[in-house]
C-alpha cells in the first residue's frame, strides 16, 4: 500500500519567538506595553523585532504613546 502524502495545508499554531502561540504572545505584548514598557523593551522581552511589536499593537487597535518617553520637568521641554 503506498504512503499517503501529508497535506501541505496544515495550519501551524505557532511561529518564531520560542514557538509561543500567537494569542499568548499578543497578550504578553499588550500587558507589557500597557504596564509602561517601551515598544523596544517589549520586543527585547518577548524576543521579536521592534516592528513586530509595533505592528501587533497597531493591529490590536492600541493607542500608541508618543515617542521619547518621559520628558520630565526640564525647561527645554516645557511648553
Amino acid at each position: 500500500m503506498p504512503r499517503q502524502k501529508k497535506s501541505s495545508l496544515i495550519v501551524h499554531e505557532t511561529r518564531h519567538a520560542g514557538n509561543v502561540p500567537h494569542e499568548i504572545r499578543r497578550a504578553k505584548v499588550l500587558a507589557l506595553y500597557q504596564s509602561g514598557l517601551s515598544v523596544r523593551a517589549v520586543a527585547e522581552e518577548v524576543g521579536v523585532t521592534f516592528q513586530a511589536v509595533h505592528s501587533m499593537l497597531q493591529r490590536m487597535g492600541v493607542t500608541m504613546r508618543p515617542r521619547g518617553g518621559n520628558m520630565g520637568g526640564h525647561s527645554r521641554h516645557r511648553k
